[in-house]
């Protein structure tokens, strides 16, 4: 899989950090690289038929280890959770919900030893989808939401390459879904053409020359 600079950056630029820490040869690449592992060996197929993965990631460490990871923890999760994300895109995966990371202490467990787990969360109710324009206007999401020319689209976009219905934000039990409507010129998804794609936070859709990215909260 493909490894986020931040891993390659932080394998030169703190191994001693990590030396130190885990007390063994293992690196931050090597982190990126489990994560990879983990949500393939997780897979499963939800009931539209899409592949899915675990979207809650658990990192359990031994209690010292733990305390010289605070430094760093909040950064780690943050890449680990892009690395997710990354890994996602590329295979055309999709999550069950929010993505997240959390890092717990096993008391039982030795310095330099931890264990990665990966479960699947359900989106709560509450969950709320929001579209970024590029000017940083922020729309939130009314499922369905329709996109397009016409009037009575929730979402309206000008321009030449939009069709009058182009394309429909839909929901169901495992989150939300991009469905192009038939348009004339298509529909973008991160860069490729889709007809009927799951959604997932900081997705990028593309429609004429309209980007809008997608924010879960």
């Amino acid at each position: 899989m493909r490894v986020r600079p931040f891993f390659r950056r932080l394998n030169h630029t703190a191994d001693k950090i990590f030396c130190r820490f885990f007390r063994s040869n293992l690196r931050p690449l090597e982190l990126g690289r489990r994560v990879g592992q983990l949500l393939d060996e997780g897979r499963t197929i939800d009931t539209r038929g899409y592949t899915i993965v675990p979207n809650h990631l658990t990192y359990a460490l031994a209690h010292e280890d733990r305390h010289r990871f605070t430094p760093i923890e909040e950064t780690l999760r943050r890449e680990i959770i892009e690395v997710m994300r990354d890994h996602v895109k590329t295979y055309n995966y999709g999550f069950s919900g929010p993505v997240s990371v959390t890092f717990v202490t096993n008391p039982n467990f030795r310095a330099g030893k931890f264990e990665m787990s990966g479960e699947y969360r359900q989106r709560s109710s509450a969950e709320k989808g929001y579209l970024i324009a590029a000017e940083g206007t922020r729309i939130k999401i009314k499922v369905p939401q329709l996109l397009g020319r016409a009037d009575e689209c929730g979402i309206i976009l000008q321009g030449s390459n939009v069709s009058r219905h182009h394309a429909e934000i839909r929901l169901d039990d495992q989150g939300l879904f991009l469905v192009d409507l038939g348009s004339t010129n298509g529909t973008l998804l991160n860069g490729i053409a889709v007809d009927n794609q799951r959604l997932i936070d900081g997705d990028i859709i593309t429609i004429g020359e309209h980007q809008l990215r997608l924010e879960v909260s």
